[in-house]
């Protein structure tokens, strides 16, 4: 059961970010698969339910890296005191970690591919993509910078997370392993440069 409804997620987000979600059908989905429609409404009422449970697995995969990594996985109005003293090694480490996610993990490119063409045409996919790969990410960074480092906060999240937009896009160009791999090494390089030049505050409990 478990296996199919995977199936049906993973089968469901590769072809939205091939055709787009509104040309995708729920036949389109089911015969991929070889099921019958009503087989797959066991699972999901409609597209719409696949969709949420697309977003429900990206959030807590998202939830899963910022932990293991050591930086802060809620908003700053949520946990403001998780923002406080964040370890930059951490916050390079973390970017390291969603770049390869967002790259390599066929579920996470897919979803990202998914975005990128949809955000043109549909203001839910525009508001995702700024959440996951825009203004969310920069929010995000301006909070730790303000807590953490001197200087204006906007301008070091818009320098920091530059290298990283930048770097997603070269990637996708590349097509040789090796190409990738150097490229995940210069990022991380730029990213070091960046966290080295940075007037971290000490706070003090």
């Amino acid at each position: 059961m478990r296996k199919t409804k995977d199936q049906i997620v993973e089968t469901a987000l590769r072809l939205f970010s091939q055709k787009g979600f509104e040309a995708v059908s729920v036949r389109d989905i089911s015969g991929e698969l070889e099921l019958t429609a009503p087989a797959l409404y066991v699972h999901f009422k409609n597209k719409q339910d696949i969709l949420d449970e697309i977003l429900r697995r990206m959030e807590a995969r998202d939830a899963d890296i910022s932990i293991g990594d050591g930086v802060p996985q809620d908003t700053y109005e949520n946990a403001p005191e998780t923002y406080k003293n964040v370890n930059f090694d951490n916050l390079i480490a973390f970017t390291l970690d969603m770049f390869r996610y967002w790259t390599e993990d066929d579920f996470a490119r897919n979803f990202r591919h998914l975005l990128t063409i949809e955000q043109y045409r549909d203001k839910r996919f525009q508001h995702l993509y700024q959440q996951y790969l825009g203004t969310g990410v920069l929010k995000y960074l301006e909070d730790i910078m303000r807590e953490n480092a001197a200087g204006n906060p906007k301008f070091l999240a818009e320098s920091f997370f530059s290298l990283f937009h930048l770097f997603l896009n070269q990637y996708d160009a590349m097509s040789s392993r090796q190409q990738k791999k150097g490229l995940l090494e210069h990022l991380e390089g730029h990213l070091k440069c960046f966290v080295q030049a940075l007037d971290v505050k000490r706070h003090h409990s």
